[in-house]
């Protein structure tokens, strides 16, 4: 298709910045579809915790995860999305390194691509706003059942080293582009050898920008209605999303998004699940798993 657009995006699975712009990845997605099409390299925030010092967060040291509970905290006031800080004292005498999470992702990618997006979107939610360790295993086995995916296949292909292997080639790739901050987005035209990055989080306008000076004006967003059938019809695709994604799919206030998510829970259509300082919104037990077409507007 004339103006297909891919978006790589530079990731980490514990990264909290990653977490903050799902929003606009959903929005990307529900307003160009197949249009744009967004994968992801693993760019190993942190190898070994032990080593480790951002100078631009001051984070390092033997209070390290003191500061990384903080800089959540920080960052959730600028994102929007959930968090629970907790976590970092629940794992400080234990974690080590980013990579496992990593390593995990490339694992469900060698099984499944389409399934590893949504493994990774289950492991960012399990991490920044459910309290789960997400370098564990066992962890990493649940989430996989959860999406879909051959847990079992998933800890043999980890404990082989093929999923390592993967990671590496990522890391690689990564390095040879100049990348270490996350997230980092290479957008590129199908149709020509045109190239756009752009580093840290980024606004849906930037990617608009971006797109059109890579294919012109061959690629345009659908508008997307704020009605409240369409914002069930979302949560319902999507198995649960934060009340910051819904005000940014649908361009709305968060005190617009809060009074429609809301409404639908009057209704019995949705219920609230609590997600460190925020909340998820999810579908009521009876709709789960239904089909995104059969809203019952």
């Amino acid at each position: 298709m004339r103006g297909k657009i891919e978006v790589i995006e530079y990731t980490d699975p514990y990264c909290t910045w990653c977490w903050g712009v799902e929003p606009v990845l959903r929005r990307i997605q529900e307003a160009y579809g197949d249009r744009v099409v967004i994968g992801f390299r693993m760019g190993g925030l942190v190898e070994d915790i032990r080593e480790f010092y951002d100078p631009f967060n001051d984070i390092g040291g033997e209070n390290w995860y003191r500061q990384v509970a903080e800089h959540w905290l920080e960052a959730s006031r600028g994102h929007g999305m959930p968090v629970d800080e907790r976590i970092w004292y629940d794992i400080k005498n234990e974690f080590r390194s980013t990579y496992p999470a990593s390593i995990a992702y490339k694992a469900a990618e060698l099984q499944d691509a389409a399934l590893a997006k949504r493994f990774l979107r289950r492991m960012r939610e399990a991490a920044a706003a459910e309290r789960q360790a997400i370098h564990r295993p066992e962890v990493q086995a649940a989430l996989a059942r959860e999406v879909g995916l051959d847990h079992r296949r998933l800890i043999k292909d980890i404990e082989s080293g093929r999923a390592e292997e993967a990671f590496r080639r990522d890391l690689f790739e990564c390095r040879s582009r100049g990348i270490t901050g996350f997230p980092t987005f290479l957008l590129r035209s199908r149709d020509s050898d045109k190239e756009v990055l752009l580093r840290g989080y980024q606004p849906f306008e930037v990617f608009e920008l971006a797109f059109r000076e890579l294919v012109g004006g061959d690629l345009k967003p659908r508008k997307i209605e704020a009605r409240e059938t369409s914002i069930f019809a979302f949560i319902l695709k999507h198995g649960k999303a934060a009340p910051r994604e819904v005000a940014e799919v649908f361009s709305l206030p968060h005190g617009s998004a809060m009074k429609r998510l809301s409404n639908l829970e009057e209704k019995g259509l949705l219920m609230r699940q609590r997600a460190g300082n925020g909340f998820f919104y999810l579908p009521q037990n009876r709709w789960c798993g239904a089909d995104a077409g059969s809203c019952p507007f």
